[in-house]
């Protein structure tokens, strides 16, 4: 799931525990639920379980403020995030901060030398997870995720795809980008393990040349996200190619929405066909068996 954010304040990151990144094991095999679509991980928040979905387009890790209350997490008084929601609504909540986070027994953290996480706030129920690990989060790991057999392993940053796979371009700080060819059209992709769907937006629709009005002959579904409904079309391609991946006749969602960095976002209709490997510091995407 995509969600920009813009930042109300910079964030004042709490110390973590001295010592504990010392003992910490460097990879962690986890049992997930799968759920929608989406991969729902056991995160332990300040020693109480917070199902939350892996999310490599949220741009920031966030827990909906029931869990937050629920789970008795501080809201801090200097740091707020503002959300903008698939229907282009803002809404400004102060963060939630949390003392120690684990995955697997692996301390997460947004930045080296913390074992602190400072959440963005959504107002809404996500209804099946309590909030999104997002790239601020994941991208110090190594992502090895099996949908089929629902299955997450996380390892260090360097341990990655020793040859072949894709190769993935950054955009901004924490999104990762994969090249792919649709009918014909070479367009870049945001790898987006928590869209449940993939997404054209109206930067790639122009590169597709598919116009509002070809666009008007399909059918028209809901596009659900953090805060809001947005109606989109469903437009049936001949091809799909990424890496090893070659999909024939693939029906993919189209939103007439502004988006300057990529073209579509690759969800996990395509993402979850066989298991994955992402690596953020090697900038690789390598399906099993390619």
């Amino acid at each position: 799931m995509h969600l920009p954010a813009v930042i109300g304040r910079r964030a004042i990151i709490m110390t973590g525990l001295a010592g504990f990144a010392a003992a910490a094991p460097q990879t962690a095999s986890i049992k997930i639920e799968v759920a929608d679509g989406r991969c729902i991980a056991p995160v332990i928040l300040n020693g109480q379980l917070a199902p939350m979905v892996i999310d490599t387009g949220a741009e920031r890790s966030l827990i909906t403020r029931a869990a937050a209350v629920r789970l008795g997490l501080a809201f801090d008084r200097w740091v707020d995030t503002t959300l903008r929601d698939a229907g282009g609504r803002l809404e400004t909540h102060p963060n939630a901060d949390v003392a120690v986070a684990t995955l697997g027994g692996l301390p997460l953290y947004q930045r080296p030398a913390t074992h602190a996480l400072s959440l963005s706030v959504a107002a809404t129920d996500l209804g099946i997870a309590d909030g999104l690990l997002g790239a601020d989060v994941l991208r110090n790991f190594t992502l090895a995720l099996d949908v089929h057999n629902a299955s997450l392993t996380l390892s260090a940053a360097g341990d990655a795809p020793k040859q072949g796979g894709i190769s993935l371009r950054p955009l901004w700080p924490d999104f990762l980008l994969a090249p792919l060819t649709l009918d014909g059209c070479d367009l870049a992709a945001l790898v987006d393990t928590g869209a449940t769907s993939s997404v054209i937006n109206a930067r790639g629709l122009y590169r597709l040349g598919l116009t509002p009005e070809r666009l008007g002959r399909d059918e028209i579904v809901s596009l659900t996200g953090v805060n809001g409904r947005l109606p989109v079309h469903l437009h049936r391609f001949a091809n799909l190619s990424i890496g090893p991946l070659n999909i024939t006749s693939p029906k993919i969602l189209a939103a007439r929405v502004p988006e300057a960095g990529f073209d579509m976002i690759l969800g996990m209709d395509f993402l979850g066909l066989r298991s994955l490997r992402l690596s953020y510091s090697r900038l690789i995407l390598k399906f099993d068996g390619a």
